[in-house]
């Protein structure tokens, strides 16, 4: 048998068993009402703590990765009050990352100017200020210097 003709029967049988497959998980989700609800409800409460934090970004300064693992912690929690106590942290984080993408593209987010940290910028501006009058400084030592040398060597011809 060639290896064309091997990877054909693998191909072959993963199509014939997808829809097997796909069936399955279809009547599993269907007959587990909890899942079903879980998943309906997931994109609302997702998108609200999206939402929540981007607000929050408009007066704090709150870097994206916070953000998220806020939005994960607001949902995990709201979860157990809805009667669902066991939740799988990938699939809230998904969830968030889900509801920010799609917020993102529809614009909502886009009403939310953030905050920017400028404490990092002021002490950058700070240290520029510095590291240029400093610069002024060695200019000045170097233009004496110069001038110093070129008096020597006018005293020496």
């Amino acid at each position: 048998m060639e290896v064309n003709s091997i990877a054909d029967v693998i191909t072959a049988v993963a199509v014939a068993s997808l829809p097997i497959v796909v069936t399955y998980l279809s009547k599993w989700l269907k007959g587990n009402k909890q899942a079903e609800t879980l998943m309906s409800v997931l994109p609302t409460l997702a998108k609200d703590a999206v939402v929540a934090m981007q607000k929050l970004g408009v007066t704090e300064a709150i870097e994206g990765v916070v953000k998220k693992a806020r939005a994960v912690q607001i949902v995990a929690e709201a979860l157990p009050d809805l009667g669902f106590n066991e939740t799988n942290e990938a699939t809230l984080a998904n969830a968030v990352e889900s509801a920010y993408a799609q917020l993102t593209a529809d614009g909502t987010l886009a009403a939310y100017p953030q905050a920017v940290d400028t404490s990092d910028k002021d002490a950058k501006q700070a240290e520029i200020a510095k590291a240029e009058a400093e610069l002024t400084s060695l200019k000045e030592q170097e233009a004496t210097a110069q001038k110093q040398l070129d008096a020597l060597k006018g005293a020496q011809n």
